[in-house]
């Protein structure tokens, strides 16, 4: 394990020489690490709380801009290894001969790294991908009769995936009963779990359910908003498994029914649970982000990977029935001859499944190079306008949506200050508000002075503000909220 994880991490920091700019979550968290470095925690601002990410932030926060390529490595060699970890799974299930493990892993890692949003996810440093690793990294510590090690990294997960809690819960009532010795560690796990997601989300924010609320806050393209949002989450988790990977997780499942196969049978249900834990959660107003269901997704290419293997297994025994010989002559005779047919099957049948998914990750990166290019334009923007002391010397500033947290990184000021929609002095605008979203601000400017220009972005100072309340002179969307944050102009990207 020690190799792997070093290769993940060998390999994540030579991606770097690529694009790498985290999008609005990464952001927030360095800005709340860096603050947390300082014990000047505001949370009132940006996305919801996440415990672990910040926590590693705030270590490395001494270390400044080299914070965020540190982030973007430990995010990156995640993605890796959940590809990695969901080959070894998926082989360890199939079991068999050599040949039909390999057939089960390429199958789940290939699904997995064709998963959509996948490549956005790793690429701009989110922590879902991480999350997944680690959960089923957890997985295989239980299968190797080491449930403390599962504890602890289940319990890393849902430092990053709230959602995931009741999982744990689970788990930690059979570690009970079955593990006497570590109920201490069971009793603290339960109770620090939840401390770290209230305790300073209350101290940055007055609110300890603040993160909640966030995540709650339906933006204009929430499945919430949809008649039925159970049926538009369900639809979702659909189109993002495919219904190829569906019915060879379907065999993997009834083949495990027959054998008695217990574990494919509980991470069957685990993933069901999940997939239905998601439903509820969009019907009760959270947005339906894939990265919600996105555990219940991986545990289906898993499972697609091991039904994959049956499926080679059962061809590989037809072709040895056909040919009337021994058992064992089959075996090793008529196996690859049937094997690979079994696979020309599947092949045949996910071809149209595996050839979408490739022109969308080829969108996917597309529009991931555009963010990062907006990303290092905002940036650039800054220096141009004079650098931070300058900017902070001419007042409050703002910029579109998307790019709250990373202005308030440069900047050096907490979210909330960048985020409302009142007293802004000076506004870092691009062009493109498809992608970044709307330049959200209150008030009438009696002249606007250029200050600079930087690839899309144009830099202004407001000067002359006046507030006329219940008048068309409104300029943007009124979004003064005296009790607490307004949601509906918000980026929600948990």
């Amino acid at each position: 394990m020690a190799r792997l994880l070093a290769a993940c991490i060998a390999l994540a920091s030579v991606s770097l020489l690529l694009p790498s700019e985290p999008s609005y979550d990464p952001w927030a968290w360095l800005v709340w690490g860096r603050e947390l470095s300082h014990l000047e925690l505001d949370t009132y601002g940006g996305p919801s709380w996440k415990p672990l990410p910040v926590a590693l932030l705030a270590l490395t926060a001494p270390l400044g801009e080299l914070s965020a390529s540190l982030w973007m490595v430990v995010a990156r060699a995640g993605a890796l290894l959940a590809m990695a970890m969901a080959f070894r799974l998926a082989a360890r299930l199939a079991g068999g001969s050599a040949p039909l493990r390999a057939v089960a892993g390429t199958v789940a890692a290939v699904a997995l790294a064709l998963t959509p949003d996948w490549f956005q996810f790793a690429a701009h440093g989110s922590e879902a991908p991480l999350a997944v690793a680690l959960m089923l990294w957890a997985v295989e510590r239980h299968l190797d009769g080491r449930p403390g090690h599962a504890l602890a990294l289940a319990a890393a997960v849902c430092l990053m995936r709230p959602e995931l809690f009741p999982f744990l819960v689970l788990y930690a009532a059979w570690a009970w009963r079955a593990e006497p010795p570590l109920r201490p560690a069971l009793a603290a796990l339960m109770v620090a779990i939840p401390l770290a997601w209230l305790v300073p989300d209350w101290v940055g924010s007055g609110n300890p359910l603040d993160g909640g609320s966030q995540a709650r806050s339906e933006p204009f393209w929430s499945l919430s908003h949809a008649e039925r949002p159970w049926l538009r989450a369900l639809d979702r988790v659909h189109n993002h498994t495919g219904l190829a990977l569906e019915l060879l997780a379907a065999a993997a499942v009834v083949a495990a029914a027959w054998r008695r196969e217990r574990a494919v049978l509980v991470l069957a249900g685990g993933a069901a649970a999940e997939a239905a834990l998601y439903m509820a959660m969009t019907q009760a107003g959270f947005s339906g982000n894939p990265r919600y269901v996105l555990p219940a997704l991986t545990i289906a290419c898993v499972l697609a990977g091991v039904g994959a293997a049956r499926a080679a297994e059962a061809g590989a025994a037809e072709a040895g029935a056909a040919r009337r010989v021994s058992q064992a002559r089959a075996a090793r005779l008529s196996s690859p001859a049937g094997a690979a047919l079994a696979l020309a099957i599947v092949a045949l049948l996910t071809a149209p499944l595996v050839s979408a998914r490739v022109e969308r990750l080829g969108r996917e990166a597309r529009e991931v190079g555009r963010r990062m290019e907006l990303q290092r334009d905002l940036a650039r923007a800054v220096d141009a306008a004079g650098g931070p002391e300058a900017l902070r010397a001419l007042g409050s500033a703002t910029s579109n949506r998307a790019l709250h947290t990373r202005l308030a990184w440069e900047l050096e000021r907490p979210i909330q200050d960048v985020e409302r929609g009142y007293g802004h002095r000076v506004v870092f605008r691009t062009r493109r508000e498809r992608l970044a979203g709307e330049v959200l601000v209150w008030g009438r400017a009696e002249k606007r002075t250029p200050v600079a220009r930087s690839g899309t972005f144009q830099v202004y100072r407001r000067i002359g503000l006046t507030y006329r309340l219940f008048t068309s002179s409104l300029q943007g969307i009124h979004i003064l909220d005296p009790g607490g944050r307004n949601a509906l102009d918000r980026v929600v990207t948990r």
